[in-house]
């Protein structure tokens, strides 16, 4: 049957039609803007620019969200509103991007750097910066290293604790570990020390198991360690395993260590099983089994 590679009218009935049918086609498959794009007469930018976003036309189309999961997108103007009613509610309590990142509902790093220093927007605020010296866990400063060996592609220098996108500052390294390349050598040692997390039944060596119900999730938690986040971030030299792009030559990029059997198809966190992905890719990848 020949049918027009176009649609006839775009009134907001038409597009949102056209979304419920571009849905349909994918027999409950997970549902993107990549996706949509390859199923659609009609551009996606089109349909974001009549309803405002892709998450409002969804929901005004009546997709459910366990199909098309909705991204939490995090706007200054919201970090904003967010730190003011903090400051509203507990004027006792600084403003710390911890406190604010749990009020939005997104992990802390979410918020790291992406609208600059944090002291320097609670000073464009008005509000006086979050006191120094807290004493920060032995986890979080091995967190902000990687995020940082991320963000540089390389192992970052001492100057760079004190900028963004650090959230840990070069005092604590010191007072903790009494300078900057013994605290490299306590991260190094965290790294490498074997974690039954990382060493579970399938084996960090194992290929991704073909079938996908004789693997189950009840043997480990979904989340990745940090130490085997890191190798794999260290494996994919901090680049897209997809399309190549990194942080270090674009600090635009966001990275993500994906599953490539999905967790919720019985994916384990072995180094075998979890490649680097860019933000774009791995939103483009969804819930689907794919061999890099």
């Amino acid at each position: 049957m020949f049918e027009l590679t176009t649609l006839e009218e775009y009134s907001d009935q038409a597009l949102l039609d056209e979304i419920r049918r571009a849905a349909a086609a994918l027999h409950g498959e997970r549902f993107t803007q990549k996706k949509f794009l390859q199923l659609a007469r009609v551009h996606v930018t089109t349909v974001r620019n009549r309803f405002g976003s892709w998450q409002k036309a969804l929901d005004l189309a009546g997709i459910d969200a366990s199909f098309a999961p909705r991204l939490n997108l995090i706007t200054r103007d919201a970090v904003v509103k967010a730190i003011k009613l903090h400051v509203q509610e507990s004027p006792e309590s600084s403003p710390t991007v911890e406190l604010i990142a749990q009020r939005l509902g997104v992990h802390r790093k979410t918020l790291s750097g992406k609208f600059g220093a944090w002291r320097h927007l609670l000073s464009e605020l008005g509000l006086a910066p979050v006191p120094m010296g807290r004493r920060y866990t032995d986890e979080e400063c091995f967190e902000n290293i990687v995020e940082l060996w991320t963000y540089y592609g390389r192992q970052p220098n001492f100057a760079e604790l004190n900028q963004p996108p650090s959230n840990v500052g070069s005092k604590a390294y010191v007072k903790r570990w009494g300078g900057w390349r013994p605290a490299l050598g306590a991260f190094v040692r965290h790294i490498n020390q074997p974690s039954s997390i990382d060493t579970i039944q399938t084996g960090n060596n194992q290929e991704p198991s073909q079938n996908h119900e004789a693997v189950t999730t009840s043997s480990s938690p979904r989340s990745i360690s940090l130490s085997l986040r890191y190798k794999v971030l260290c494996r994919d030299h901090f680049r897209c395993a997809i399309c190549g792009r990194s942080p270090a030559k674009d600090h635009r990029v966001e990275l993500h260590v994906d599953h490539i059997v999905p967790w919720s198809k019985g994916g384990q966190n072995t180094e075998a099983n979890l490649r680097t992905l860019c933000f774009d890719c791995n939103l483009g990848k969804g819930d689907k089994t794919e061999h890099a």
